[in-house]
């Protein structure tokens, strides 16, 4: 592997943050070849999670880390999931960069630059709380209204409704996919995230929610990323809708949670 060069200043240095699971070594090979051959390992610090991996790849991890010397790797022989390793991975030790970028396995670079476009981004709108590729999803299940309600960082706001694809009537869910994306860590503590009570599904539909009640404003950013680039793994997951790359997504004035 081989680094490129990002011109990015030292103080943006951020946190970049992927979780591996199960025996997929192609896919996280993918994933450390194209970092590391499009981003100087001196502008970044990388938090792996392993959640129940096969030995190929936490061997990759480990032959990264002696080789570049930014990884902090987080193991887990037996998996406990996406959620509550996040959470891990985000507060144990807690994350002290001003930013975290987050990357699923099956996520990975293309272009050498692309930090470096981020941060121009970052620069352009300092009000932009969270960047990725945004996505619409809709949802008829109570129980998901019933669960913002009863969050912490649930602000009062009613749930957005819209018409799904079939048009029907639905609740409306507008973020950033979870297979990419960038934060202010200040607010992953704000809002404690994940929510203690998520496993392993809905993170990012309800992170925009968590957002949006909280006047967090999101922003398309996905230059030099290829997205969930795999067979899906959880065919029990609901469909999501990939909105137009200029579609602004949902943020209200600003207010601290």
């Amino acid at each position: 592997m081989s680094s490129g060069i990002n011109a990015c200043p030292e103080d943006f240095r951020p946190t970049i943050c992927v979780i591996c699971y199960g025996d997929h070594p192609r896919l996280a090979r993918r994933f450390l070849e194209s970092l590391y051959r499009h981003t100087d390992p001196g502008w970044f610090i990388l938090r792996a999670g392993l959640n129940e991996v096969g030995e190929a790849t936490r061997e990759m991890f480990v032959e990264c880390k002696a080789a570049f010397g930014n990884i902090e790797i987080f193991e887990e022989r037996k998996n406990i999931f996406k959620a509550p390793l996040m959470r891990k991975m985000f507060f144990h030790p807690p994350i002290t960069t001003p930013w975290v970028i987050w990357f699923d396995d099956d996520s990975y670079l293309t272009r050498g630059d692309w930090l470096q476009r981020l941060w121009l981004a970052i620069q352009r709108s300092p009000d932009t709380d969270q960047w990725g590729r945004g996505y619409a999803l809709w949802e008829k299940k109570t129980e998901i209204e019933a669960f913002v309600k009863s969050a912490e960082w649930h602000r009062g706001l009613p749930l957005l409704r819209g018409r799904d694809p079939a048009g029907q009537e639905a609740f409306e869910f507008r973020f950033a996919t979870g297979g990419f994306w960038a934060i202010k860590t200040e607010i992953l503590r704000a809002l404690d995230w994940p929510d203690p009570r998520l496993v392993q599904a809905n993170d990012d539909f309800l992170l925009g929610e968590a957002l949006r009640q909280n006047g967090r404003i999101l922003g398309n950013f996905e230059y030099g990323v290829r997205i969930n680039e795999a067979p899906r793994r959880n065919a029990a997951a609901p469909e999501i809708t990939r909105l137009p790359a200029r579609t602004p997504l949902p943020g209200q004035n600003r207010a601290a949670p």
